[in-house]
């Protein structure tokens, strides 16, 4: 861009004079053309400026989008990895899971097991202990009670006088 000095020197190259009072440039006749001139150099290297300008706006745009697209590939590629990540964290808790709950099972069935033997064992301590007291109960109902044989014989001897 011209900045003022340039445009200083271009008015003065040119023995451009602001004379009026409205700020008009009064340029003599006789050097139009060089103004002309001037004025056709001007437009040529404002519109190479603006041509760099839009080519080095194009270059950052597209460089800014390259630089978009390297880190939407690297976030989505750090997603997959924690995605994968969480999933094989999860298929092991699964398994630890699975495999404590196979282990309380087979704990519960065993203890279940140990507890029928258990009950089959005092079912049957029961069942002796009865069948033994019915055979004391018996031999001491037997002590108490007198032969029947004996019992007879008792009751014959008090039948008769003596």
């Amino acid at each position: 861009m011209l900045n003022q000095e340039d445009a200083a020197d271009a008015r003065r190259a040119a023995d451009d004079d602001r004379d009026d009072s409205a700020g008009q440039v009064v340029v003599p006749g006789q050097r139009s053309p060089s103004a002309a001139r001037l004025l056709e150099m001007t437009a040529r290297d404002t519109d190479q400026w603006r041509s760099d300008a839009r080519a080095e706006a194009v270059e950052i745009v597209a460089a800014a989008q390259a630089e978009a697209d390297a880190l939407v590939q690297s976030a989505q590629r750090e997603a997959m990895t924690m995605v994968e990540a969480a999933r094989l964290e999860a298929s092991r808790t699964v398994d630890e899971a699975r495999a404590t709950a196979d282990g309380v099972q087979a704990e519960s069935e065993e203890q279940r097991t140990r507890g029928e033997a258990e009950v089959a064992r005092l079912q049957q301590v029961a069942a002796d202990h009865a069948q033994h007291l019915r055979r004391h109960l018996n031999d001491m109902l037997d002590r108490l009670d007198p032969a029947p044989d004996q019992a007879q014989l008792d009751s014959s001897d008090d039948s008769q006088p003596a």
